[in-house]
């Protein structure tokens, strides 16, 4: 091929790749709406007028399917009906042999040894009502005696007058929970071969001496919640 045909041949080429690609960076590029887009636009899809705004239909709310709400737990009502409020209920086969009932307004040394001699043996707690007629302030009082302590307790009324409770604290050791009565039994009510009580500022240890010396039959019920007090 003569050099002259060769050089205009490779010119043709750069031309058709140049040409080539000027039109693909063209087809790259966006095209943004001039003016006469815009109003043609408006006029296919005009704005509604101001009194055409209030009969626009609103869009439904979407749906949302939210799951059953738990009602609320009553802890005054609980209270009220002697739940056991500072750990989980014990299994109705296991009944709590020893009640301390006490008051908020004992020493608190006294509300306070009570309390660590009661998380060691498995005593429940016993109150007889809400603390200035507030669940909120006994919780708060309650909470700040117990602490961390693994300690059941319960706001019982009826079993004041069940156990004929006059002072605090006493000691109520049950012997047979089927033979005890099972609501208040009012003034002429008498402490029955059921259970065994003593009242008095002292230790639980020393109360179940006591009770022990009281009800020899009770001591093999006192036994082993003395060897927990004492570490032994």
């Amino acid at each position: 091929m003569p050099a002259r045909t060769e050089r205009r041949a490779i010119v043709a080429a750069a031309c058709a790749l140049g040409l080539l690609a000027s039109a693909s960076a063209h087809a790259q590029t966006p095209r943004w709406p001039d003016a006469a887009d815009i109003e043609r636009a408006q006029k296919t899809h005009p704005f509604p007028t101001p009194d055409r705004l209030g009969v626009q239909p609103a869009p439904p709310p979407p749906r949302v399917t939210l799951p059953a709400a738990q009602p609320p737990t009553d802890i005054e009502a609980l209270a009220r009906a002697g739940a056991r409020l500072g750990q989980a209920a014990a299994p109705a086969s296991a009944p709590v042999p020893l009640r301390i009932f006490i008051t908020l307004e004992m020493p608190r040394a006294s509300l306070q040894l009570l309390t660590d001699q009661a998380a060691r043996c498995g005593a429940v707690l016993v109150l007889r009502g809400l603390k200035a007629n507030s669940m909120r302030e006994t919780l708060a009082a309650v909470s700040g005696l117990i602490g961390e302590r693994q300690v059941a307790w319960v706001i019982d009324p009826e079993a004041f007058a069940r156990y004929r409770v006059e002072r605090a604290p006493t000691f109520v050791l049950s012997l047979d929970d089927r033979a005890e009565p099972g609501a208040s039994c009012g003034s002429d009510c008498r402490t029955p071969a059921a259970f065994v009580s003593v009242s008095g500022d002292v230790s639980l240890d020393h109360a179940l001496e006591t009770l022990a010396r009281q009800r020899p039959d009770a001591g093999a019920v006192v036994a082993p919640m003395l060897k927990r007090l004492r570490g032994s």
